[in-house]
């Protein structure tokens, strides 16, 4: 008797330590001693009863997410959602890592995670948090190509959640392939609407451009283009295909002041292979035969170099992380104007900001005073650590993979390159055989001022000097050296 009263004793002493122990997580927890509960929590999970366990899981993830360490919070939410839909606190954990997620700004783990689970009792997760869910996994969809699964998703994304902008700029892009007129629609509404953000009004004013100019909309693809902000972001790409809807549409002259524009020194960084065999086209048209062979020594000169800098990166054999590192401020292994290019990606701009709060919050583990000399701090790091280095390899296989594309587009523009110096050859040939005087002829023509708007604009000629309030406004007057009658 006295054997059994002595272990029915340390039993119950065992379990009493247990309960003091998640009790007084809780009590830290409660007062806001944040770092000694998210302590007490972790080490509960390996002295509680199994009954409690799923109340310190979920409360350390709490913990976490209090002293603003997203990752850590997401980690062990996570642990939570692909444990078991049965656990007591599985809707909270779901609505938790979503929430980590969006301040991670995490558009590959999380929503690979929300991918496994969707279905599972989600539409139980508070509205606002369920919209982002879908959105995040109609992104997913998208991007893999599964384009009935996205539009299914993002028809389930309430107008009046945080998420509704971005869910309707992908129904936009939906739209490009089956609805372009409806995709206009969509384009021009979130376009001006103003909690979309400036950003995603940028890029539904080059999603509208681009609509408009597959439906041979030339006038008002060209006046969706011209919607963009000067210098902003996108406005290299606004410039560009601007400039073929303005061909498109008759206007050389307006193409032409375009691609001057995107060539002057204020814009020297952005990478535009297309735009020299666009501008070497708009002469070819017109035989202006030295701006033709001016314009492709030009490409010969910037964008082969880069190419083959490019194709000796690709060849060797570089470890991912690699890659990624070359976009890093100071490394030069990279082209400036391709480095640039590759670092205003918006999926470049979402792994730099993801790989950036894990640094971030690297240093701010160590710094907390609280988790110092603790297991946890260790376990936080230790968690860290890896998911950086997958992160920098995801990243540098998505550069990879850029690069490689790049090379390609300018392996093609030199085969059109070829063509055009082809072409530019036989029409000489012909004005020698022909004794056509081009000269005279351009002589004859006379440069007419190009129309301005009645109020806000003035005029006056291009002297050789880049001013940055002109750039965007110039327009050329383009005279026409071919003989009478020549095919086009």
């Amino acid at each position: 008797m006295r054997r059994l009263a002595l272990v029915l004793f340390l039993v119950s002493a065992a379990a009493a330590a247990q309960d003091a122990g998640l009790g007084s997580a809780m009590q830290d927890f409660n007062a806001g001693r944040n770092a000694r509960a998210a302590i007490g929590f972790r080490r509960a999970l390996d002295t509680t009863a199994e009954a409690d366990l799923a109340q310190a899981e979920y409360f350390l993830a709490q913990s976490l997410e209090r002293l603003g360490l997203e990752f850590g919070a997401f980690f062990h939410y996570a642990a939570i959602v692909r444990d078991r839909p049965s656990h007591p606190y599985w809707l909270k954990a779901v609505d938790g890592a979503a929430l980590a997620a969006s301040q991670l700004r995490d558009d590959v783990v999380a929503p690979n995670l929300f991918e496994k689970i969707y279905g599972d009792r989600i539409d139980g997760v508070a509205p606002e948090r369920l919209a982002a869910i879908r959105t995040s996994l109609a992104l997913l969809a998208w991007r893999a190509g599964r384009y009935e699964d996205a539009a299914r998703l993002v028809r389930l994304v309430p107008d009046s959640s945080a998420a509704s902008p971005q869910a309707r700029y992908l129904t936009g892009l939906l739209q490009q392939r089956t609805d372009p007129e409806k995709a206009v629609e969509t384009f021009r509404a979130l376009a001006a609407l103003p909690r979309a953000g400036s950003e995603l009004r940028e890029l539904s004013l080059i999603a509208l451009g681009r609509t408009l100019y597959g439906l041979h909309r030339y006038p008002e693809a060209s006046a969706a283009y011209e919607k963009l902000p000067r210098f902003s972001r996108h406005w290299d790409e606004a410039l560009f295909e601007g400039a073929y809807a303005d061909l498109q549409k008759g206007d050389p002259g307006a193409a032409l002041g375009k691609l001057h524009s995107l060539h002057s020194p204020h814009l020297r960084d952005e990478f535009v292979p297309e735009s020299l065999n666009l501008a070497a086209i708009l002469y070819q048209q017109r035989c202006l035969y030295p701006q033709v062979r001016s314009t492709i020594a030009q490409f010969d000169r910037e964008y082969l170099p880069m190419r083959d800098q490019m194709k000796s990166i690709l060849q060797a054999d570089l470890p991912l992380g690699e890659y990624w590192r070359m976009l890093s401020a100071g490394d030069s292994r990279l082209p400036p104007a391709v480095q640039h290019q590759l670092q205003k990606n918006e999926r470049v701009s979402a792994m730099r900001a993801y790989l950036e709060q894990l640094d971030r919050e690297a240093a701010r583990v160590r710094a907390e005073p609280g988790l110092a000399g603790s297991a946890l701090k260790d376990e936080l790091l230790d968690a860290i650590a890896p998911q950086k280095e997958l992160s920098a390899q995801l990243a540098g296989k998505f550069v990879q993979g850029r690069l490689a594309d790049m090379v390609r587009l300018i392996d093609v523009l030199q085969g059109d390159r070829e063509l055009i110096a082809f072409e530019t050859t036989k029409g000489e040939k012909e004005m020698l055989e022909t004794r056509f005087d081009a000269d005279a002829q351009l002589a004859s023509q006379r440069l007419y001022r190009p129309a301005i708007p009645p109020k806000g604009h003035e005029y006056w000629p291009f002297d050789g000097e880049y001013w940055p309030d002109e750039i965007g406004f110039y327009r050329y007057t383009v005279k026409d050296a071919c003989p009478a009658g020549r095919d086009e």
